[in-house]
């Protein structure tokens, strides 16, 4: 009855399975579909990220570096023009001191002193740069001839003056002009109209041969540079670049000096606060003094876009180390979102035609697969039932071969079995016969044998009938087959397959060195499990019996326990088996004896006799020590 429920469930599986199962593929196509999607979008939104971000970090930073160029080119070229200008005045002045020499020298009444004071007439009201640069001249031996500044520095020598960075500058001009005719040179000076300290000075020096003098000018580099600042932010502040570029600069106090909102120019913005809380242009500059450089995010505190929502941004930051500004441009992410936003609708869209695809394939499929499903389910139950009929005859067949190599197996051992009963009766019927022989001598008359002589001989003979007795039931017993498991000992089990075996290896001399725990026990069938021994332990008897008779014959048989398992291994010193052959020893009907001594059965039905107990059978090849002496061999092991 339960047979012929098992079959109806099978054949409406197979009619109605397939519905089910469609409907699991539509599922699992559909979430596969809405995976790979999701994962196609996230790969796509990381590359248009990677994409934007990297192009526009590009873009900023080379904004960025083009502006601190065009600070270096401006600076460089303002800085000629300076150096230009200066050596034009000099040049004109040292014309115009020439012109005067060498018109005087040709008159005859010429005088030296008529012709300095003429000199310096000409060229101290000369002004120029805002009436702050003016000229000087001094004799290389550092006596000040005129100076246009301080005319109360006339007729002095400065040959031991020294500036506020510790510079003689007499003698430094002096060692310069024996060399050169004209140098560029920086000094410092106390600045017309101020009280303050010496400020750096730029100037141009010629030597005017005639008199031994060279005549200088100077400009503030302050000065100059703060014009040059000043021209340069000009210009920043009116570049105009396509939106949403743009550029701004500010000192590291926080003045903004450059923005795109002008608004801003001129404001202190080193507390200003964005929505978060965040000091930006404070972090902004902590920043580019640690680092002199390089990309960093923030929230912008000015919106650029009123659409902005976040206001995040990435500038990169530069500092422009000479005059203490830091430069920046950057790029807000909103334009990022916006992109992320429409793909994400594409996808949902997406994903709806879809699903509504995969459904209706799925129907499709799913009406299909019914039909097939159902005509299929009437020719599977007409197979079904004819392979029914030759299952059973095929499990009947098999049984009745298990049962027949089983009987192949132990008859294979009986012959050995009768070699070793005749081996065992020898000693026994020997004492009987002997007791024979001493009671028919008790019988004639002239014999002195005792009466106690004839009772201890009677004796011997009961007990080697006993002994005969007691082998026959050995023998029967395993021949026997069991009825039921039950639990026994495996030194006792040991102590019969040693009963039944033990003549063939005195015979053999082979040495068996045993280590057997009292308590191992296992639950099973006992009469099997012996003829398994009995197997193992004749076929390492058959392989050291191949041995040379010089060679020591060792068969080692070990039964322990070990955590939760009960463990028996037998184990030869006759050289192992083949590696090529190893993993066929358990095969039916595998043989490497010859055709009348074995079968090919005993290690097959073995293995099959230890699975049926819940154990295992392996077999391995091992080299060990025993005695310090090396060897080698076979080891099988049953674990149950």
């Amino acid at each position: 009855m339960k047979q012929f429920y098992n079959e109806k469930y099978l054949i409406n599986f197979i009619r109605y399975g397939a519905i089910v199962v469609i409907i699991l593929i539509s599922y699992l196509i559909t979430q596969i579909f809405i995976s790979n999607t999701k994962q196609d979008l996230q790969e796509d939104l990381n590359l248009i990220e990677q994409t934007y971000i990297e192009k526009n970090k590009k873009a900023v930073k080379q904004l960025v570096l083009d502006i601190n160029n065009f600070i270096l080119v401006e600076k460089e070229f303002k800085q000629k023009a300076l150096r230009k200008k200066l050596k034009e005045q000099i040049y004109q002045a040292h014309a115009i001191a020439s012109a005067i020499y060498n018109k005087n020298k040709k008159h005859l009444d010429y005088s030296k002193e008529k012709t300095i004071e003429e000199i310096k007439t000409a060229l101290r009201h000369i002004r120029f740069n805002d009436e702050m640069g003016y000229l000087f001249i001094y004799e290389l031996k550092g006596k000040n001839i005129l100076h246009a500044q301080h005319k109360s520095l006339e007729g002095k020598n400065l040959w031991n003056y020294k500036d506020s960075a510790g510079t003689l500058l007499l003698q430094k001009m002096n060692k310069i002009l024996s060399i050169k005719d004209e140098t560029f040179y920086n000094w410092y000076w106390k600045k017309p109209r101020s009280n303050n300290d010496q400020e750096k000075k730029l100037g141009f020096f010629k030597k005017f041969e005639p008199y031994g003098w060279f005549i200088g000018t100077g400009d503030y580099i302050k000065d100059y540079e703060a014009n040059m600042k000043e021209e340069i932010l000009k210009k920043l502040n009116n570049f105009t670049f396509q939106k949403p570029r743009h550029i701004f600069i500010y000192d590291l106090k926080g003045l903004c000096l450059v923005n795109p909102k002008k608004e801003l120019v001129g404001l202190h913005r080193y507390n200003v606060q964005n929505k978060n809380g965040e000091y930006v242009v404070q972090n902004i500059i902590n920043f580019v003094k640690k680092h002199k450089e390089g990309f960093i995010h923030y929230k912008g505190a000015v919106i650029l876009n009123k659409m902005n929502k976040t206001n995040n941004k990435t500038s990169y930051i530069k500092l422009f180390e000479e005059w203490s500004w830091f430069i920046g441009s950057g790029f807000y992410l909103e334009e990022l979102y916006k992109e992320f936003e429409t793909r994400q609708n594409q996808l949902k869209e997406s994903n709806k035609n879809a699903l509504r695809k995969i459904i209706l394939v799925s129907v499709f499929i799913t009406l299909i697969m019914i039909t097939i499903s159902y005509f299929l389910s009437k020719a599977v139950d007409t197979v079904f039932k004819s392979y029914k009929f030759k299952i059973k005859e095929e499990m009947q067949q098999k049984v009745k071969k298990e049962k027949l190599l089983i009987q192949q197996s132990k008859m294979a051992i009986m012959g050995e079995m009768i070699g070793n009963i005749a081996h065992q009766w020898r000693q026994p019927l020997s004492v009987i016969s002997m007791t024979n022989s001493l009671i028919r001598i008790s019988l004639n008359k002239k014999s002195d044998l005792k009466p106690h002589k004839i009772i201890s001989s009677l004796n011997d003979v009961e007990n080697a009938v006993c002994y005969l007795n007691n082998t026959i039931d050995d023998f029967r017993n395993f021949f026997k087959p069991d009825k039921k498991k039950s639990l026994f000992k495996l030194k006792n089990l040991y102590e019969k397959t040693y009963k039944l075996i033990s003549s063939q290896f005195k015979n053999n001399s082979i040495k068996i060195i045993k280590n057997i725990e009292e308590d191992a026990e296992v639950f099973g069938f006992e009469n099997e499990l012996l003829q398994v021994l009995i197997n193992l332990i004749k076929n390492a008897k058959d392989e050291l019996s191949n041995l040379n008779n010089n060679e020591e014959k060792l068969l080692f048989i070990d039964i322990l326990k070990q955590n939760e398992n009960v463990i028996i291994k037998i184990k030869d010193n006759a050289g192992g088996i083949d590696s090529k052959i190893i993993q066929k020893v358990f095969e039916p009907y595998f043989t490497t004896k010859d055709e009348n001594e074995g079968t090919g059965v005993g290690l097959y039905m073995s293995k099959q006799i230890i699975e049926a107990m819940q154990g295992k059978l392996s077999v391995s090849n091992q080299e060990f020590i025993y005695k310090n002496k090396n060897y080698k061999g076979a080891e099988f092991k049953i674990v149950f």
